[in-house]
């Protein structure tokens, strides 16, 4: 009997990524922009007629007022411009419209999604389910470590379980957030080793299972069979203290404190609240009554 299998959602990406496709000429019913809440409400719904899960949930990135992150690297993500004040509305009514098809979402002040979602993936695999994690980022690939675990790159149709990961990233699982050590994430704003990328990281790796066996045996890496290993073990002994921090970045949390018992059980569709949203973001009748057909399935 296959296990009961929960679905994580890596939202902001499924935001953004409407943003920029769906035409901005999309209104609410005050004439606001709503492209990014379509976009995204239309990703749920082909996700839940496609898979029917029967546990789901959304994590959102809400604003940071203490930042677990930024107290341990303030320059953690400050290469990024802030969201524009027209998307940081269409973002509550992303969560506003989970609220009203019954979807639990969670958002933090102090962690990001990925820890959320690490956190939910964490306490649920306890409980003896398989988890599915929806997102395009890399850095939850780290969260695949059950035999039934998937990370579901769901624009483009890719999913991977254990193996797969290693396959397509060139580590394991559990390796991640080392490789993202070496190499840093220029997206973050981390600073990697200067001149080690994916695949020499992958190399070291597979011999030096983790950054702190990296470090300890840093005067050995020359003596490994790729091109240019003298060069990077220089490299390594140059910039190796950048690595334990780099690690802590990189690594998803999954023990942050949950409020409460999540309960990720797919409650259905609130009829009062969901015609309250589609009047506000001006959905038609057709769409509503997709949405409603779709509950009663």
């Amino acid at each position: 009997m296959p296990q009961p299998r929960v679905y994580l959602i890596d939202s902001s990406i499924y935001i953004f990524r409407a943003w920029y496709v769906y035409d901005e000429s999309i209104t609410d019913s005050e004439g606001n922009p709503a492209n990014a809440v379509f976009g995204f409400c239309d990703f749920l719904y082909q996700l839940i007629q496609q898979k029917q899960p029967q546990f789901i949930a959304c994590a959102f990135d809400s604003k940071q007022k203490n930042s677990y992150r930024k107290e341990l690297y303030p320059e953690y993500k400050a290469n990024r411009e802030p969201a524009p004040e027209e998307l940081k509305v269409q973002f509550q009514h992303c969560r506003d419209f989970c609220d009203a098809i019954g979807i639990a979402n969670f958002g933090s002040d102090r962690y990001e999604a990925d820890d959320i979602i690490g956190s939910l993936a964490h306490k649920f695999r306890e409980q003896g389910m398989a988890v599915t994690i929806v997102s395009a980022d890399k850095d939850l690939a780290q969260l695949i470590l059950g035999e039934e675990d998937a990370w579901w790159d769901y624009a483009r149709g890719n999913v991977l379980n254990h193996k797969g990961v290693e396959r397509h990233f060139g580590v394991k699982p559990a390796q991640i957030a080392d490789m993202l050590a070496l190499t840093g994430d220029k997206i973050d704003n981390i600073p990697g080793i200067p001149g080690i990328g994916s695949t020499t990281a992958s190399r070291i790796l597979k011999k030096y299972e983790t950054v702190e066996e990296v470090i300890t045996n840093c005067n050995d890496i020359a003596a490994m069979k790729f091109r240019g290993s003298s060069r990077v073990q220089a490299l390594v002994n140059l910039h190796k203290d950048i690595l334990p921090l780099n690690k802590l970045l990189t690594t998803v949390v999954t023990d942050m404190y949950l409020d409460e018992d999540p309960d990720l059980n797919w409650a259905g569709i609130d009829d009062e609240a969901f015609t309250k949203i589609s009047n506000q973001l001006d959905i038609s009748d057709t769409m509503q009554q997709r949405w409603l057909d779709l509950g009663n399935l």
